[in-house]
């Protein structure tokens, strides 16, 4: 029995490790992020880690950098989703994705740093 416990424990502290991956940043990878996002028009956000949490596409109108009062920052994106929403929210750079000659690529990746988005770069059709 305390082997099983032991078990689903271990499984647990693996999937709270994928969660929230790059969301707190140091005030270098912020700006960093909110520079490389300025130059983009529009990005992907999707927890490729999570179970049925479907891609959402957003327009972006304005990238803020915040700090948090533990030391951290955070990257706020300010924008439209695809279906006309208004988004204001922080985002882990694991689950943002950026579009390079028609493939998605997870923004943590593209800036090097240590993440695990749970998918591979993906293909864009024509039509999206």
């Amino acid at each position: 029995m305390k082997t099983l416990f032991l078990a689903f424990a271990l499984l647990l502290s693996a999937f709270s490790a994928q969660a929230d991956q790059l969301l707190m940043l140091t005030e270098d990878q912020a700006n960093a992020a909110q520079a490389y996002l300025s130059n983009e028009a529009a990005v992907i956000l999707w927890c490729g880690c999570c179970d049925e949490e479907e891609p959402r596409g957003v327009i972006i109108e304005s990238v803020e950098v915040e700090a948090t009062e533990d030391g951290f920052y955070m990257v706020v994106i300010n924008g439209v989703d695809h279906n006309g929403e208004a988004v204001s929210e922080a985002v882990d750079l694991a689950n943002v994705h950026v579009v390079i000659e028609n493939t998605a690529y997870c923004l943590g990746q593209v800036l090097e740093y240590e993440c695990d988005p749970c998918i591979e770069p993906f293909d864009l059709d024509e039509e999206d």
